[in-house]
């Protein structure tokens, strides 16, 4: 393989070599099982120390493989083997921690070796999935055996399960063979009405996607309705404390009634405020005790609940004992535990309103399925047809659909009847229609813009694309970059800390107190603490000379309290998830889909070079025949048959090339003529076709050969025909000519089986390609960004060559096997720098260099010196097919206008739209993205280290002020909510326009 560049010339020989451990904490026998998958609705959490809490719990357990918790979508996804670890099991040990654990979805995962073998038939339908249905008519255990024989029965069906209490059934069938309305008319006509249920009504069957979005709107209300709770306690208290105790002279008349003794010597107000703020902390405090007691002795951690329950309880009790042993007298703060708890509850009310607009595009996605479809039941009116409204649930593989103008496609399928035009800026993001008609494949969630059509349904439910897509944008969504990984680490150390720096700075201000060393306006200060009494005499200095002994361990307490309620480990576990998500909801709006998520956007923002495929990425990938070639004296005696073998092999495969050779043998000879018989045939990548013919004396006579009879036909690439030994008979003036023009040939060889004779090349094609019109504007914009572009073909030299020249690709990798392609992009990531700074140490023996041909430039390479980077960042641009090992080994992989299943499974990182320009937006948004993610690192992490050290109380000798228990608290949720913000103006940017 030969890299040519007008910098250098490389040489690329070594092997690939891997191997993956096993996880420690699953056993030998364990390896044999196959894993299961369940996700799993995880309410409760709030900050990343509870995402942590439930990964490390969860994660120790035997049996479990692998658990990624998202705190936006309040989802956990768990690989485990059931034997070992059982679904109930994990929601029992989640619940445990103090959440709220429900099942979504479960599933069993093919062995990695048939991964790809389950896909393709899940897409096709031919994996059994299960259905539920309510079933009416059942009264006792005879009519449960006896609907379970008669489903066992049904032809596709592989089990049934029949509950008689819930008067429900699941059946497992292979849609292909059964459909959901098949079976419940079957057991309707046995006299069992049966209604299939939609996922969301089925536990078992539920859409992960649907119920995230249910579960997030329940937690929404849940805030809301705590919050709205709080203010029965927080309005009363605020009257009392606020109003009638602070802001009323104390002339009011309401103020003597509220001042006045009525129990000993505790007044009305003091009074007042002990029973609000008691039933608030025994009826709201108990969220946060249980929380925070689970957090504690089950999951061996803290959480932000256990600073909050730390907080309220201080300031609850340490008025208690202020006013008890006072009696009366001393100083009372119990609106500081209420306040606090209020505004907590709006912070977390005001986070699950973001929450919901941040993962937005979830939502809009899983909105685009209809709910509904209208089938057509051919002639069910004296030849009429009959037209049925049913769930989109319910459609069948095969089922004849009716789409009228403006309704949405309900699953993916293809046009039978009628023309149309629709709307698939679900896909690409282009709301300009496309036109449709007998024959064109449609996806389910597109808006038919025009006429009425009926289509036949070939993808139905979690098979179809729209389906597929809501998986990848929610995978995306709940990956985690590495830079989140610092966050987690700080998050598990935070909550411990943050209670020693509190009881530090406790006792630090009760030394201050004790030596007298405590300002009177430093206590006045603390009016929303509670302190807003009338304070004893002071000295010349300022210090109190008489106060009551009990106000410096207020004091103290209140400072302590400060820095409990003000730290936030929220707006660290927030900053990276928020951005992310709405970064990846951008994208999915603008037709890309970002399947590596978090991981897949970091490494976008950091990419060094981007290499090209050449075929059907930087050129539009429909080729054409230009020319072609056959000896003229053979050519009346082979050339019928030649041809009607060329199509017939060329037809079994995918390739753009292939297809072109068979559109130009059709439309320029007479082919059809001649019946052609392949005996065997095999695709070889990167190589071509292969097929054993029968040869026909005639032409065995053509060819020179006596005594042959069969004979290898090869069509493919011109180095695989000398491979072999073939003779060429194209003369060299034409295949100079093909050359020279940039044309991609295709040669045409026989390679006789059984005899020793040399094959021959007997015909040749010549094929080009037109180039993207926005390739050469791509090529110029990643150069301005500093990015190095290189092309790597398959195709040969020259070829590949006039392409990069006319787009101004300066390093051109050619006659590149599918398979070493992943070598020349592990090859570019370890070489770490730029082609200008290459020198021979750095490729191995045999492995050549051309010489820089500037003498400016390698003038000024000596000037700088060495310019060595660790590792390059490599992405590599394919069709997501071909160059599935290049897309693997590449720091990002990203297909380009492919929404087929083979390139979701590909590559991390997928262009919806047919169009190159999509590269640079997915590149220019992720390195907008992570550069508001460290934004908000940096936001979190100064807030924590700025506001702490103000709560403790460090600003009072220079000011005179510090920050009562209830500000902290106000900012502790307003850093969260900043952080919020900074994420949800993400959605500002606009897709940058080009020439």
């Amino acid at each position: 393989m030969s890299l040519n560049s007008d910098k250098q010339t490389i040489d690329f020989r070594y092997s690939i070599s891997s191997s993956t451990a096993a996880p420690d904490s699953v056993d030998h026998h364990a390896e044999t099982q196959p894993e299961t998958e369940t996700v799993l609705s995880v309410t409760g959490m709030t900050c990343a120390s509870c995402v942590n809490s439930i990964e490390g719990h969860i994660g120790s357990f035997d049996g479990a493989v692998s658990i990624s918790v998202d705190l936006m979508t309040a989802q956990a996804t768990v690989r485990h083997y059931t034997h070992a670890l059982p679904v109930a099991d994990l929601c029992t040990a989640i619940e445990d921690m103090g959440y709220d654990a429900a099942v979504l979805s479960t599933k069993t995962l093919a062995p990695v070796s048939d991964a790809t073998k389950a896909d393709a038939k899940a897409i096709l339908g031919e994996s059994a999935v299960e259905s539920w249905f309510n079933v009416e008519g059942m009264t006792c255990g005879s009519c449960v055996a006896t609907i379970t024989s008669l489903l066992n029965d049904l032809p596709g069906v592989e089990a049934a399960d029949v509950q008689l209490l819930t008067a429900q059934a699941m059946v497992k069938h292979i849609p292909r063979e059964i459909g959901v309305r098949e079976i419940a008319d079957a057991l309707t006509d046995a006299g069992y009405p049966a209604t299939p249920l939609d996922g969301a009504d089925s536990s078992s069957a539920a859409d992960p996607s649907t119920m995230a979005l249910r579960n997030l709107e329940k937690h929404r209300r849940q805030a809301m309705l705590r919050f709205l709770w709080s203010l029965v306690f927080a309005i009363p208290m605020l009257i009392i404390s606020m109003i009638i105790d602070m802001a009323l002279p104390s002339s009011n008349p309401v103020a003597k009634a509220f001042h006045r003794k009525v129990f000993q010597k505790y007044s009305v107000s003091v009074i007042c405020t002990f029973f609000i703020a008691t039933a608030t902390q025994f009826t709201l405090g108990l969220f946060f005790y249980k929380h925070a007691y689970k957090s504690l002795v089950r999951a061996k951690t803290a959480n932000m609940d256990v600073l909050i329950a730390l907080g309220t309880t201080a300031a609850y009790a340490g008025s208690i004992i202020s006013v008890a042993l006072q009696q009366g007298a001393g100083e009372q703060f119990f609106e500081t535990a209420v306040f606090l708890m209020t505004f907590v509850f709006l912070g977390r009310w005001l986070e699950a309103i973001a929450k919901g607009r941040t993962v937005g595009a979830v939502e809009a996605l899983v909105k685009m399925q209809p709910d509904d479809a209208l089938l057509v039941k051919p002639g069910a009116k004296d030849g009429a047809d009959d037209f049925a409204t049913i769930s989109s649930r319910q459609i069948q593989l095969g089922d004849l659909l009716q789409v009228n103008n403006g309704m949405r496609v309900p699953c993916d399928g293809v046009i039978v009847r009628g023309n149309t035009e629709i709307d698939e800026s679900l896909l690409t993001g282009e709301s300009l229609p496309v036109a449709k008609g007998e024959g064109s494949a449609v996806t389910g969630g597109t808006l038919n813009l025009s006429q009425s059509v009926r289509m036949r349904a070939t993808a139905i439910n979690e098979s179809s694309t729209l389906a597929r897509i809501v998986k990848l944008v929610r995978d995306a969504q709940s990956s985690k970059p590495q830079i989140q990984e610092v966050a987690d680490r700080v998050a598990n150390r935070f909550v411990p800390l943050v209670v020693l720096a509190s009881v530090l700075v406790f006792f630090v201000w009760l030394i201050i107190g004790a030596t007298g060393n405590i300002k009177a306006d430093w206590l006045a200060s603390k009016l929303m603490g509670g302190l807003g009494g009338k304070l004893s005499h002071t000295d010349s200095m300022g210090h109190m000379d008489d106060a009551p002994p009990m106000k410096y361990p207020i004091f103290a307490l209140l400072n302590a309290i400060s820095v409990l309620v003000i730290a936030c480990p929220c707006a660290l576990g927030l900053a990276a998830p928020t951005a992310i998500m709405v970064g990846t909801g951008l994208a999915a709006r603008m037709g890309i889909l970002v399947k590596g998520g978090g991981a897949t956007m970091e490494a976008a923002s950091k990419i060094d070079i981007v290499a090209f495929d050449k075929t059907g990425t930087l050129t539009i990938g429909k080729p054409a025949v230009s020319d072609h070639f056959i000896e003229q004296s053979r050519a009346e005696a082979i050339s019928g048959w030649l041809y009607a073998h060329i199509v017939e092999i060329e037809s079994l495969s995918s390739h753009p090339l292939a297809a072109a050779i068979c559109a130009y043998i059709r439309e320029h000879t007479q082919s059809g003529s001649v019946r052609a018989q392949l005996l065997e045939h095999q695709e070889l990548p990167g190589r071509g076709m292969q097929a054993t013919v029968e040869l026909p004396a005639e032409i065995a006579h053509a060819l020179g050969w006596t005594g042959v009879t069969t004979a290898h036909l090869l069509v493919g690439k011109e180095a695989w025909a000398k491979e072999e030994g073939c003779l060429m008979d194209v003369p060299m003036d034409i295949r100079a000519q093909w050359t020279s023009s940039g044309y991609t040939s295709v040669a045409v060889a026989l390679v006789p089986i059984g005899r020793s004779m040399r094959g021959k090349v007997v015909a040749a094609f010549a094929l080009s390609d037109q180039v993207r019109p926005e390739s050469r504007e791509v090529v110029r914009q990643l150069k301005r960004r500093g990015i190095e572009v290189w092309m790597i073909s398959g195709d040969q030299q020259a070829a590949a060559n006039a392409i990069a020249a006319q787009l101004g690709i300066d390093h051109v990798m050619a006659g590149v096997l599918p398979d070493q392609k992943s070598e020349t992009i592990r090859t570019l990531q370890r070489r770490g720098k730029s082609a200008d700074d290459a020198s021979e140490t750095d490729f191995k023996e045999g492995q050549s260099v051309k010489p820089t041909s500037s003498v400016a430039a390698r003038l000024f390479g000596r000037l700088r010196g060495p310019q060595k980077r660790p590792f390059a960042k490599v992405a590599m641009v394919g069709d997501g097919i071909n160059d599935a090992p290049a897309l693997a080994q590449a720091d990002i992989g990203i297909a380009v206008g492919s929404g087929t299943a083979a390139a979701m499974e590909t590559a991390p990182a997928l262009l919806m739209r047919p169009t190159l320009l999509s590269l640079l937006t997915l590149l220019d948004l992720s390195r907008i993205v992570f550069r508001r993610v460290k934004l908000n690192f940096v936001w979190a992490s100064m807030y924590n280290v700025v506001c702490i050290p103000i709560a403790a109380g460090i600003l009072y000798p220079a000011i005179n002020r510090g920050l009562p228990p209830v500000i902290a608290g106000l900012l502790m949720i307003a850093s969260s909510l900043t952080v919020m913000m900074s994420s949800l103006s993400l959605k500002l940017f606009r897709e940058p326009k080009y020439n």
